[in-house]
Formats: structure tokens, C-alpha cells, sequence
């Protein structure tokens, strides 16, 4: 089975911090000429937790209309509890899009986080996507716990950003040797190659918006067993993070929608989860200097 490539996409905004649809669309169009598999709408690099309900859903509703099935559109049901997330989950019930993506509380929440998942799955319409991301919200399960979840029929996959090469095998191994379907997806971008050639299905990382180019030439490297192209494509992809995200990460989510807004994708670099004025005169110069030098891997 070929590796899919699924977007974690960034939320554009306008400059009174209303959706940006038009730049949303551009997004869109932009991963669907990449040839890219699927989009992830709110997720950590789409600041799931700085937009009213209202909001979300009026993005969820514009996303499937958009997309109208060109691709695979999964929806991000995040919430401060459980019960939160299955009031969400019941309110998008009737847009049109392929599964719902569920990271469990954190750990001010004393709900048990595989009852919560669980919950989930029970109550889901559509295929649900865990969200395993223990640095956002210090949840570590064990490989007993993965596979109490993995065992349900509603779990299509995992999107695993812990960044730990040891859980990365053992869950491979433990789908192996249960017979589980579970679709395993690498977050982390800085490992995507490794993650493929070892066996996961594809990867859902948060600069899907801006380098979706490059990350169907990873991906496509790999399916044909070309490991020095797969190399070269991920050292492409760091490159890139060094030069948008800054090597100290100082400009995750204001460079990348910087990055989106000089190439004329969306309206403005506004994001409301991090300080805009640490998108300074030398982090704008270092990102138009990126996107000159990596034209062509680009676009």
C-alpha cells in the first residue's frame, strides 16, 4: 500500500480574526495539485484551542464544501473533557468529511484517557483518529492500553507524535502480532522517513500547508525503496523547518502562515497562539530568504 500524506493544516485568519475562507481554499487547492491524500482541520498547528465553537464549526462546514471529497477531510474533536468532545462530535455529525481525530484530556483532567477514547469510539458515526501527543498533553499510554483501543472497530488509526523511536516499533510489533487494522501516521516531521521505512502508513505533520510538495516526494521516495531520495527529501523538509520555524522553533505558527502569505495563499500571518511580535524584521527575512532558496522544492 502506497504511504499517505495527510496535511495537519495551519487555520488562516483574517486581520480581525474571522476565517480566512479564501486562503483556506487556496490551501486546499494548493495540497490537492501536490496530490496529497487528506487535510487534519484543527489540530495543534491549526490552534484547535483559540477558536470559539462557532467558529470551528463554521470552518468544518466550509472545509467539506470545499474539499467536496477530492481528498480526505479529518476534523479534530478536541476538547477541555470528554463530554465537551462528544458535544462537538454530535454538532459536526452532519457535515460531509472522512473521520474525527481525538486527543485525550490532559493531565489536569482526572478522567481515565483510554475510558475517554473509548467513549469516543462508542459514540463515533465515522472512523476516528487518535491523536497520541504526549509533549501537548502529558498522556503516555502503555502498549496494554494501545491495544485496548487498537482492538476497537471505530479506530482507523493513530497519528503518533511522541517522538520516541522505541514506542514507534513496539506499536508496529504489536499490530503484528494481534492482527490489528490500526493505521499507524508519524507526526513528527523531523522522523517521517525513518517512521515509513519502518512500516507506518504514512505521516499527518503540521507543515503539510506550505511544503505538502515535498512531503509527497518523501513519501513517494520511499514506496519505490529509494532510501538516499527519502533521505535527501527529509533533510529538505528540516531545511525548511530551520528556515520558516527558526532551529529554536521561535516562529512555528506565525512562519509557516508568513511563509503562506508571501507566497499569496492567505491573507495575513495573524495566529493567535503565539506572540506575533516574535515574527520580527530577522525571523521575515530569514523565511523569504527560505522560500527563494527552495522555490522549486516548494511548489
Amino acid at each position: 500500500m502506497k504511504k499517505q500524506v495527510i496535511s495537519a493544516t495551519v487555520t488562516p485568519l483574517l486581520e480581525d480574526g474571522s476565517l480566512d475562507r479564501k486562503g483556506l481554499s487556496n490551501i486546499f487547492e494548493r495540497n490537492i495539485r501536490h496530490g496529497i491524500d487528506g487535510v487534519f482541520l484543527f489540530g495543534s498547528m491549526g490552534e484547535w484551542g483559540s477558536f470559539s465553537d462557532r467558529f470551528k464549526e463554521e470552518a468544518v462546514e466550509y472545509a467539506s464544501q470545499s474539499i467536496r471529497g477530492r481528498m480526505r477531510l479529518l476534523v479534530g474533536i478536541n476538547g477541555t473533557s470528554v463530554y465537551r468532545s462528544l458535544e462537538i462530535m454530535e454538532a459536526y455529525k452532519k457535515y460531509d468529511f472522512a473521520a474525527y481525530v481525538f486527543m485525550p484530556p490532559g493531565k489536569t483532567s482526572k478522567l481515565d484517557p483510554v475510558k475517554s477514547t473509548l467513549k469516543i469510539l462508542d459514540a463515533a458515526d465515522r472512523p476516528v483518529y487518535l491523536y497520541h501527543c504526549p509533549p501537548n498533553n502529558g498522556v503516555n499510554f502503555t502498549l496494554d492500553q494501545f491495544a485496548e483501543m487498537m482492538k476497537h472497530p471505530n479506530l482507523e488509526g493513530i497519528k503518533n507524535s511522541a517522538s520516541n523511536m522505541w514506542l514507534r516499533r513496539e506499536l508496529l510489533l504489536l499490530r503484528e502480532e494481534r492482527a490489528f487494522k490500526t493505521l499507524f501516521f508519524e507526526g513528527q516531521e523531523w522522523a517521517a522517513d525513518e517512521a515509513l521505512f519502518s512500516g507506518y502508513d504514512g505521516m499527518i505533520c503540521g507543515m503539510g500547508a506550505l511544503c505538502s510538495k515535498m512531503m509527497k516526494k518523501l513519501a513517494a521516495c520511499v514506496d519505490a525503496g529509494d532510501v538516499k531520495g527519502a533521505v535527501a527529501a527529509q533533510n529538505n523538509m528540516i531545511r525548511l523547518f530551520h528556515g520558516v520555524y527558526g532551529i529554536g522553533l521561535s516562529n512555528v505558527w506565525n512562519g509557516q502562515k508568513y511563509a503562506l502569505h508571501k507566497l499569496g495563499l492567505i491573507s495575513t500571518p495573524l495566529t493567535l497562539a503565539q506572540e506575533m511580535d516574535s515574527l520580527n524584521d530577522a525571523a521575515r527575512a530569514r523565511i523569504e530568504k527560505c522560500l527563494a532558496d527552495m522555490k522549486e522544492e516548494l511548489d
